[in-house]
């Protein structure tokens, strides 16, 4: 597990904690939700990188329980994505999805897993080939750990927004596949299933006139 160098001292000024009383892991990164919920991504990410660290030594301590420092490294990488350092985050989502989750005994957790990719996704948006690869590494990585990609609503609805977009029919086709099959509800979602079906339709028809 490798974190970024990251101010140490910043993300204690954050906390106001007394020298004589530090806070655990779990109060740190209480509070990097916190912040992450209001928007303020980069102090979120410093306030998780600490946690990390604080996770790490408290499992060395105690190691009769798992060790959640990788659940807060992931975090971190998401808060640096959403500052807009794909640089520092990206190494980061890079360890979680490689992760062992259920063999460190965090398998519920394995869905952190599809948080990182959503998170390489979203930043490969504007390059194609990046971005089936990606998507292709996705879905193999998850079966391996036995999750269908994607299982998280909200990231199947702006991945499909981005694959018609860039006019990928592979991961549209499976993306939209999921959003049926939970037989949506809301408006916006048909509408987004409806120019799928549309797109893929149009996909097919050239790919027909073509052979």
């Amino acid at each position: 597990m490798k974190l970024p160098a990251f101010d140490r001292d910043a993300a204690r000024a954050l906390l106001k904690e007394k020298a004589a009383a530090p806070f655990s892991a779990f109060d740190v990164a209480t509070r990097a939700h916190r912040r992450q919920d209001r928007q303020f991504h980069e102090e979120a990410a410093l306030l998780f990188c600490l946690a990390t660290e604080r996770a790490d030594a408290e499992h060395r301590a105690d190691p009769s329980r798992p060790n959640q420092a990788m659940n807060h490294l992931v975090r971190a990488g998401i808060a640096f994505n959403r500052a807009g350092k794909a640089e520092v985050a990206e190494p980061l989502l890079r360890q979680a999805i490689a992760f062992d989750w259920a063999g460190q005994g965090l398998a519920q957790d394995s869905h952190m897993v599809e948080w990182g990719f959503f998170q390489l996704l979203l930043n490969a948006r504007n390059d194609p080939d990046h971005f089936a690869r990606l998507f292709d590494e996705a879905v193999a990585r998850c079966a391996e750990i036995g999750r269908n990609y994607t299982v998280i609503h909200p990231h199947q609805e702006e991945l499909l927004e981005i694959a018609i977009g860039l006019g990928h029919r592979p991961s549209a086709e499976r993306l939209a596949a999921r959003i049926a099959d939970r037989r949506p509800g809301k408006k916006a979602v048909k509408e987004l299933l409806a120019r799928a079906r549309e797109f893929l339709a149009g996909s097919q028809a050239r790919t027909n006139e073509q052979a």
